[in-house]
């Protein structure tokens, strides 16, 4: 019913997978202090959404300051779970309409913010392309440890590689059979 499994229930099997995910993250880019990950897979419904929820929880709830950026601004998921504002989001910010304060949402969880997708817009690859994106990663990075970026399938449209540059580590989200 919710993808927020690792907030819900933090005794769970489920939760102490994604504390080991993030104790093996925190190996890599060890020079790096703040971490941008993005989360991607072939096709949809592999579950990036679902994994970038709960990392991004895992690394809040151990006190580290995080920020979920819903990156996929064709089909967006992340504002279904937390129940946030779709009128307002990345694509405005990326189109110079809104102000970066305005699309920071807060959450229940303590240190975890999102920025939402925003409405869908008509050119989502060439916005994620953007110098106002470069600019958006440089500085959210001045203020969180974590950024954990959901992104779009990259079997299916380029956005998600677009994003990968931007990032640190690359996590590839397979689901099994």
């Amino acid at each position: 019913a919710n993808s927020l499994v690792v907030a819900n229930s933090t005794k769970s099997i489920i939760a102490e997978s994604f504390r080991s995910l993030r104790t093996n993250i925190q190996y890599l880019a060890s020079d790096k202090k703040t971490k941008i990950i993005t989360i991607t897979s072939s096709i949809g419904s592999e579950g990036k959404t679902f994994t970038a929820i709960n990392l991004a929880t895992i690394f809040a709830l151990a006190g580290h300051k995080t920020i979920l950026i819903g990156g996929d601004l064709r089909k967006p998921k992340i504002h279904e779970d937390f129940k946030a504002n779709t009128n307002k989001g990345l694509s405005n910010y990326l189109i110079n309409t809104i102000e970066l304060s305005e699309i920071i949402e807060k959450t229940d969880v303590d240190n975890l913010e999102i920025i939402t997708s925003g409405p869908t817009p008509p050119n989502p690859a060439e916005l994620l392309e953007s110098n106002m994106m470069k600019e958006l990663i440089q500085k959210l990075s001045n203020k969180y440890d974590y950024l954990i970026i959901d992104t779009p399938p990259v079997g299916l449209v380029t956005d998600g590689v677009i994003l990968m540059k931007y990032s640190d580590i690359n996590l590839y989200v397979v689901r099994h059979n």
